[in-house]
């Protein structure tokens, strides 16, 4: 199945080759979670990301256990730092 993936800032280096910019199409497995996505793409796990489904925040303890669906948009972002 495919879904779509954003990412913002230092993250985008984790994006497959050929993604445009911070934006990429995934074929991943029926079901897929977004913690295996970021796995998968090789995004440390002890960060601290924002991650959003279909413009829905994921709480980190729903990140191993929300299936993701055909279609579906997930957004990973870095935390934001000021100044």
């Amino acid at each position: 199945m495919r879904i779509s993936l954003k990412t913002a800032g230092t993250l985008a280096r984790y994006l497959p080759a050929g993604s445009s910019g911070n934006l990429a199409q995934l074929d991943i497995e029926e079901g897929a979670t977004p913690a295996q996505v970021m796995d998968r793409l090789g995004m440390p796990g002890e960060g601290s990301y924002l991650v959003i489904l279909n413009d829905t925040v994921v709480p980190k303890a729903e990140r191993t256990e929300r299936g993701l669906c055909e279609g579906d948009r997930l957004a990973i972002v870095p935390p934001l730092k000021g100044g």
